[in-house]
């Protein structure tokens, strides 16, 4: 690749954002990937009061288990050691982390299989929050496991089953969405994939089953507040009728009263939940 002076070209302004802007386009890469592979994604919501110290802890823990930092910022790092690689990300409500690991080919395949049960567990102690999301992935090739033989055992009556061709028919991605041992799983058989899409194939599964979740937080939101609407549709429909009854000075103001009241309850609600709503 040629090598191009690193000023700009002269008399041009520089917006100050520009390089800081750029680079955080770069700050999370995906790491590439080949089968066989195990990928584990654990998601943590948060308050904000919990976050003080929580790169630096972490840094701690994975030194203490001989994983060393390769990069990383005040909202993103990545460590290595011991045949893993660790990805730690802050976002506004959650933080992620994800484990990477490339077992021998000849590793059985397993339903219990994860790369979580393989990093230290120093590192996770030093998480803060709860635990919202976990998920693993299992990344094999079309050789040691035929897409037919998964899709030979489904019937109408029996398990659920989510299966794609993906990636313009590089790969297979199996998965039921539901928590087995506590966490979802995906299957991701390789058929024709590059390192860099088995990467991004991996990272874009673990993007749909975070945000999948995180977007179900507004539902009980969303039932308590439709419950409440409807009784304060009642309530509106009640005093227009109050308002064509109203035969007197004193009349009109309670019936203002009782709007106001309900306007200010309306407004509660609204800063109670749009930022839930929004989020989602």
């Amino acid at each position: 690749m040629t090598t191009h002076p690193e000023q700009p070209p002269a008399g041009l302004a520089q917006h100050p954002l520009r390089q800081l802007l750029n680079d955080s386009f770069h700050a999370r890469p995906t790491p590439a990937l080949r089968a066989p592979a195990l990928v584990s994604h654990l998601v943590f919501t948060h308050e904000p009061a919990s976050l003080a110290g929580e790169s630096e802890r972490l840094e701690q823990a994975a030194g203490d288990a001989g994983m060393s930092r390769l990069s990383g910022s005040d909202n993103a790092a990545l460590f290595a050691g011991a045949g893993l690689l660790l990805r730690w990300e802050r976002h506004t409500e959650f933080s992620s982390y994800t484990v990477f690991s490339s077992p021998a080919g000849a590793d059985p395949i397993a339903p219990t299989t994860s790369a979580i049960d393989l990093l230290p567990r120093e590192c996770l102690q030093a998480v803060p929050g709860q635990l919202i999301v976990a998920t693993h992935v299992e990344l094999r090739t079309i050789a040691e496991v035929a897409p037919q033989s998964i899709t030979a055992e489904l019937s109408p009556t029996g398990r659920q089953m989510i299966a794609a061709q993906v990636a313009d028919q590089a790969a297979w991605v199996f998965t039921d969405f539901m928590l087995d041992q506590g966490a979802t799983r995906f299957l991701v058989i390789d058929a024709s994939l590059t390192p860099r899409q088995a990467g991004r194939t991996v990272q874009r599964l673990l993007e749909i089953e975070t945000y999948r979740l995180l977007a179900l937080l507004a539902l009980p939101v969303a039932t308590d507040v439709g419950g409440w609407m409807r009784q304060a549709e009642e309530e509106l429909a009640t005093m227009v009728d109050h308002i064509g009854e109203a035969n007197s000075p004193a009349d009109e103001s309670h019936v203002l009263g009782e709007l106001t009241r309900l306007a200010a309850k309306v407004e509660h609600s609204l800063a109670r939940t749009n930022f839930r709503f929004a989020a989602a």
